[in-house]
């Protein structure tokens, strides 16, 4: 679905939630960049960042409520979806210059990645596009993300590799993998996609509303931010080794096509598992299942490119 034309929104002053703390504190230089390049368009930059991911969320929910043309998040995935729970159903516009290991966001808005003068030249250019999130409930945890949410296997993973210090970057997550899958045991699940029910041991369940996590794997390889449906990705399980050989396709999204691995479309997901499967979404761990997540159209608005 081709997003809506629309007029540029006037960008003179923003609020920037920069996370000091992405890609292991490396950010730093990033961050300085993207102010200066701000600033050298004309741009009005009141700079804040937050003491942890409870404090950013503060500071977020403050930005929307105050006088600023948009909210600009220089950082991760993690940091973004912090912002998008305060612009959630609101006219604030967000802004992303990636500063993060996986930037998954960036790359579902088509915002250059590692260039923070072409994110700054398209933050003064004021092009919006209204996008879907999902809302996500965990037991007594609740978020609203842009990304995937991944449930088993993959969050395990996204866990390990969060809290790897070597290597650095989107390296972790292959050798994040290959240990958990050495680890791995089959899990019983329930997967209720609308009215459909699919049982069956599983390895992991990813819900998409962008079609990469990870920095990059294409694992709801179809989904599109604005269509107003989450794409569903469930991986039956199988032996170790062929999931070290499935494993490496889904950077490209190919995995796909393999037998054992089902796909659906659906406005709403919830999954049920015998034991408790831990959940992430936008790269954060959040807690572990019973999941319901839901789709929320064209709940918030990202500065983007130009059509």
């Amino acid at each position: 679905m081709s997003p809506a034309a629309r007029a540029p929104r006037t960008i003179r002053e923003v609020v920037a939630l920069v996370n000091p703390h992405s890609r292991h504190g490396s950010a730093t230089g990033a961050a300085d960049a993207a102010i200066t390049a701000l600033r050298a368009r004309g741009i009005g930059v009141d700079v804040r960042s937050g003491t942890d991911a409870l404090d950013a969320r503060r500071v977020a929910a403050e930005a929307v409520a105050g006088d600023a043309d948009a909210l600009v998040v220089i950082g991760g995935d993690g940091t973004i979806a912090g912002a998008l729970a305060s612009a959630c159903g609101t006219s604030m516009p967000v802004g992303v210059i990636p500063a993060g290991t996986g930037n998954d966001h960036a790359r579902a808005l088509a915002v250059p990645v590692g260039d923070p003068d072409a994110a700054a030249d398209i933050i003064a250019a004021g092009h919006t596009r209204a996008v879907d999130l999902a809302a996500l409930q965990a037991g007594s945890e609740s978020m609203v993300f842009g990304t995937v949410a991944a449930i088993g296997l993959d969050a395990a993973v996204t866990e390990r590799a969060v809290a790897m210090r070597w290597p650095r970057g989107q390296a972790r997550y292959p050798l994040a993998a290959v240990a958990e899958i050495a680890r791995l045991r089959p899990h019983p699940v329930e997967v209720t996609v609308d009215d459909e029910v699919l049982r069956l041991d599983a390895v992991m369940v990813a819900v998409g509303n962008t079609p990469t996590y990870g920095g990059g794997m294409r694992v709801c390889p179809d989904a599109q931010i604005d269509d107003g449906l989450l794409d569903v990705t469930v991986v039956a399980h199988t032996s170790r080794s062929r999931l070290l050989r499935l494993f490496p396709t889904i950077y490209r999204g190919t995995h796909v096509r393999h037998r054992g691995v089902h796909t659906r479309r659906s406005r709403s997901v919830s999954v049920r598992s015998a034991d408790p499967l831990p959940v992430s979404a936008d790269g954060e761990i959040l807690g572990v299942t019973p999941v319901t997540i839901d789709i929320r159209s064209r709940a918030v608005e990202f500065l983007v490119p130009a059509l």
